[in-house]
């Protein structure tokens, strides 16, 4: 069974649990399920949904990869003029291309009999990596939950 989820939010996390949980409920048999983003500057992560937590985890993206970088040091990838096949007006957003590296496109959660297997702290984390802005608007976002069966 595949389901999707769709989101547009500007927010860094967003909490997915309850939407999977229930399409696992719905499915009501036993495996794993894929969640998996189509998208290169958003993450999935199985995290505690504790704000100070998400706090620390903004904290230091913006330390070790900010938005904005002083002229001398900017993101390659942020000179669209230089790009192949990059349309003019492009988004600038190396910075979410860079964070990604740091969570997951896809998790993996196991199902018994329609109940997610998750601990009692974890929660399933939408991430979004690139929110718009005043130049660039909030892009619809979808996600794709596989059921995989034993």
């Amino acid at each position: 069974m595949k389901k999707t989820i769709t989101i547009k939010t500007d927010k860094l996390f967003t909490v997915i649990t309850s939407e999977v949980s229930e399409f696992a409920n719905e499915w009501g048999k036993s495996g794993i399920v894929n969640i998996y983003t189509k998208h290169t500057t958003t993450s999935l992560r199985v995290l505690e949904n504790e704000i100070l937590h998400h706090v620390d985890i903004r904290f230091w993206l913006d330390k070790y990869l900010p938005k904005h970088k002083p002229e001398n040091r900017r993101y390659l990838h942020d000179l669209v003029s230089l790009r192949n096949e990059v349309p003019q007006g492009e988004r600038t957003n190396a910075y979410s291309h860079m964070r990604t590296l740091f969570f997951n496109t896809s998790e993996n959660v196991p199902i018994d009999n329609g109940e997610l297997m998750l601990g009692k702290w974890q929660d399933i984390h939408f991430i979004e990596l690139d929110p718009g802005d005043e130049v660039y608007p909030l892009r619809e976002r979808t996600i794709i939950c596989t059921f995989i069966e034993e």
